[in-house]
């Protein structure tokens, strides 16, 4: 039972059916600013559907990933390559140095006056990661900062404080761990050592905070004779395993998410 994966209720995939339902946001007015939400478990393709999403509604992305807030940590993070930046606007990617640290009120923070902004240009603006902390933290209207109470905006009324539509992806188990596995492989073959090699030649420390994420801290102990390259290839996988059913335990306390299976 320990490696059980929490499954959720999900209707099947259907792009025609996400584009409806965002347009049909774009026809209704609201007093609330508006919101469209990417997560998921890593590498159930978050990314490539928001980027979908944006082109056809001509809007922005705000990342809610707790790594690409980080510069030159591209390869390890599957951050958006140039192309993808250039086709649609990003934003709270690569805002911080290596060893500056992030947090869910600094995100918070960050992220709000930018979907006031999008919502005054007429934009829906679209959330997408996998950090379910960030997400929960803004779309629920949660306080934070010193002295404040973390008793959210919707536990207090029972709505989120953003007209929004949550979209969870989800798959089973099997398939989960296949995707983990390629995109592990994947960003080993794309150069994952070499980065983490350039970066500490850098001058940046191996205990960095942004070295501290899956796949950089194992390549720096590979970098410095503590395992084979086959081994860390292994722990990065199986790290990135236990994140994805961390991920989804978290998710379960968030029941406005509209989950569909890929």
């Amino acid at each position: 039972m320990k490696n059980k994966i929490k499954t959720f209720d999900a209707t099947p995939f259907s792009l025609t059916n996400v584009l409806n339902s965002i347009k049909s946001m774009h026809l209704t007015n609201s007093p609330r600013e508006k919101l469209i939400v990417i997560l998921g478990a890593t590498s159930t393709g978050k990314s490539s559907l928001a980027l979908t999403l944006a082109e056809n509604f001509d809007t922005e992305i705000i990342s809610a990933d707790s790594m690409a807030v980080y510069k030159n940590f591209n390869v390890g993070t599957a951050k958006p390559t140039q192309a993808e930046l250039e086709r649609v606007p990003h934003h709270m990617i690569d805002i911080l140095d290596a060893e500056e640290k992030f947090s869910v009120g600094e995100f918070v923070r960050r992220a709000r006056p930018i979907i006031s902004e999008l919502n005054r240009r007429g934009k829906i603006p679209i959330v997408a990661g996998g950090t379910g902390l960030y997400i929960q933290a803004l779309v629920e209207g949660y306080e934070l900062g010193e002295g404040k109470s973390l008793i959210s905006h919707y536990k207090r009324t029972g709505e989120l404080i953003y007209d929004a539509i949550v979209f969870g992806l989800t798959t089973d188990r099997t398939e989960l761990y296949d995707r983990i596995n390629r995109r592990t492989e994947k960003i080993f073959a794309d150069g994952l050592i070499d980065e983490v090699k350039n970066l500490l030649a850098s001058g940046i420390s191996p205990t960095a905070q942004a070295m501290l994420g899956i796949g950089y801290k194992e390549a720096v102990e590979y970098l410095q004779g503590g395992a084979t390259l086959n081994e860390t290839i292994s722990k990065v996988a199986q790290a990135t395993r236990n994140f994805a059913k961390r991920q989804l335990t978290w998710y379960r306390r968030m029941k406005y998410i509209t989950w569909l299976k890929i």
